[in-house]
């Protein structure tokens, strides 16, 4: 299989989505005084679709430490690893509720009906300490429905052309050996790139600095 790397372009392009992403998940975490949003990574997975369109999803590797209607908020996809038959399953070592990856995978491939019930099924958010519960929970309702939705219409694999991961860090072996490889043996007509950006567990991701891993 040829190298699937990315063009300058399109390397320029998900650097800029990323970094926006990065900077309103890190205004919205900036209330946790004693939380380092920087120490936990954030993946984009940008898919070009048969249609000539293309859609975003992203995850961020500690999602138990942001509140239900923030991730809402952020649009950031629930782990359904646990939801999913075996073999369809994408993981990293049992670390899949962790990696974003895989994460992002096994939303990406996920059937609607599966895709649905993490946000169908939660259970009811702690309201804030200021502020109406009623109210509270009235907007939790509609960010719940708001992601039903987005998730319902999220495009199948056989719609895909090219799924580009787009990482604040290196890929770990396992996830490179259970989640991307193992795509690319089950996808086979489709393209699967990776963009590295070699972050740091605490500092801030050197944009200017974009590493592309080769990965075949």
């Amino acid at each position: 299989m040829a190298d699937q790397v990315p063009s300058h372009a399109k390397r320029q392009d998900a650097e800029m989505a990323i970094a926006f992403v990065r900077e309103e998940l890190n205004r919205a975490l900036a209330y946790k005084k004693r939380y380092d949003a920087e120490g936990h990574n954030l993946c984009l997975a940008i898919v070009e679709l048969k249609t000539g369109g293309s859609a975003v999803i992203a995850a961020y590797s500690n999602d138990s430490a942001i509140p239900e209607s923030l991730r809402l908020h952020l649009s950031l996809v629930p782990d359904v690893y646990a939801l999913m038959k075996p073999s369809q399953r994408f993981g990293c070592d049992g670390m899949a509720q962790f990696h974003t990856e895989p994460k992002l995978l096994n939303f990406l491939t996920a059937t609607p009906s599966i895709r649905e019930q993490p946000f169908s099924s939660a259970t009811p958010d702690r309201p804030p300490r200021v502020g109406g519960q009623a109210l509270y929970r009235a907007v939790l309702g509609v960010q719940r429905r708001q992601a039903t939705t987005a998730a319902k219409l999220l495009p199948p694999p056989e719609m895909m052309t090219t799924v580009t991961l787009v990482s604040e860090i290196a890929c770990c072996p396992t996830c490179v050996a259970y989640s991307i490889n193992r795509f690319r043996g089950r996808f086979s007509g489709k393209r699967l790139e990776t963009i590295e950006l070699g972050k740091q567990a605490g500092q801030p991701t050197a944009y200017s600095g974009i590493t592309v891993t080769r990965r075949s």
